[in-house]
């Protein structure tokens, strides 16, 4: 499996105008790599690999020596991303587009990361040909070298970071005895199939609109507007900060919690089209939390399955019959006899789908078990898993 680590980079003053030189040569090598490859269709009508302009690139080495003096491996980083974008321009549409040396802000290394990272003493240091001296500070112990990737220097409103990417073995996956589904949501934004829930998400957007608004004030292309601009990304990288972080805390303990986890494969594109409801949607960032629940999962052998939401809060979880009812509506009643809230009743939808899909059984039991967590004289199913155990 691959995971990868975020560590803060420190730089010298002089260190962060290099990488900005940097940054504009690789914006430069792109257009030219992309400029060649719509002059060699247009004269051709055939397009140019990768490995082509590979071969430009050290024509291009040898003749100019602000690209001889950085290391082969950082443009050939840069030609690489052209070729993927070309490759989603084919598979998904979104003709690739010239990029201003302001605006690009990362440097990719996929091939001889192992012997760029070293150990000084007690520090880790960041050694590429070109580059400036970058010490790497990472709050957790790295692993081995000859695991290392891949690296990604990024440089963010607030600061620059590296991003070390490892090939770690995949732990074996845990025996099932405690499973949970989870139901994502607007009024709560997790709710779990033992009747747990997570308040929504609510950001605070005083400060973000009067930066917005002071934007908005200024002259297009004045400095005033440029200082204003970097006034609001540093606010929403630290919004963003704080959403990470708090991610990254719930979906670690969600993980030591369970052994097995059921998620809706949620479709989050066409949900955001509803006007009404989308920037509840996108606060609540459900893409976010399955992809980071999904990695802490895989890392701690935690069985995790994605399953169908369709119909899980119309299904009723004690006897399976169909109860329709509007969004307005949020207790679920059934003629069985089972009354509960509608999001537990499709949380436990969820986790019946996922241990179906994993190869359990689910035996369904008319009636409830009281919740005291609820208080308010709601009910869980009574239900039995058969063949838990046997999933892998």
């Amino acid at each position: 499996m691959i995971r990868t680590y975020k560590c803060r980079a420190k730089l010298s003053a002089g260190g962060h105008e290099r990488l900005g030189e940097i940054f504009r040569l690789s914006a430069e090598l792109y257009n030219a790599g992309l400029e060649s490859r719509i002059d060699c269709y247009k004269k051709t009508g055939e397009g140019r690999s990768l490995y082509d302009q590979y071969h430009e690139l050290a024509e291009v080495r040898a003749e100019l020596p602000e690209f001889a003096s950085i290391s082969s491996v950082v443009m050939r980083g840069v030609l690489s991303r052209l070729d993927k974008a070309y490759k989603r321009f084919f598979e998904y549409g979104g003709f690739p587009r010239f990029k201003s040396g302001r605006r690009w802000r990362t440097i990719e290394i996929n091939d001889q990361a192992w012997s760029m990272l070293r150990r000084e003493g007690d520090k880790t240091v960041l050694k590429i040909k070109g580059l400036p001296r970058i010490v790497v500070n990472s709050s957790r112990e790295l692993p081995p070298n000859n695991l290392l990737k891949a690296i990604r220097i990024t440089r963010k409103p607030l600061r620059t970071e590296v991003a070390l990417s490892y090939e770690l073995p995949t732990p074996e996956v845990k025996p099932v005895t405690n499973p949970v589904g989870i139901d994502m949501g607007i009024s709560k934004r997790l709710t779990l199939s033992d009747g747990e829930t997570v308040e929504k998400r609510e950001i605070d957007r005083k400060k973000l609109i009067r930066l917005q608004r002071s934007v908005s004030r200024k002259v297009k292309g004045s400095s005033n507007r440029r200082k204003a601009v970097r006034l609001l990304a540093k606010e929403w990288q630290r919004v963003s900060d704080k959403e990470r972080d708090y991610l990254h805390r719930l979906t670690s303990q969600l993980t030591k919690m369970y052994d097995f986890i059921a998620v809706e494969k949620l479709k989050t594109k066409n949900m955001l089209r509803d006007k009404h409801l989308a920037r509840s949607i996108q606060e609540q960032t459900w893409g976010s939390t399955i992809t980071l629940l999904n990695e802490k999962a895989e890392s701690a052998g935690v069985k995790m399955v994605e399953v169908d939401p369709k119909g899980t809060s119309q299904e009723c979880s004690a006897c399976g019959a169909a109860v329709k009812k509007d969004l307005s509506v949020r207790v679920h009643r059934c003629d069985c006899g089972y009354v509960a809230d509608r999001d537990i009743n499709a949380a436990i939808n969820i986790l019946h789908r996922g241990i179906t899909i994993a190869g359990g059984n689910v035996t369904r039991v008319v009636g409830g078990i009281l919740d005291d967590k609820q208080g308010n004289g709601l009910a869980r199913p009574r239900t039995v898993y058969e063949g838990v155990n046997l999933i892998t």
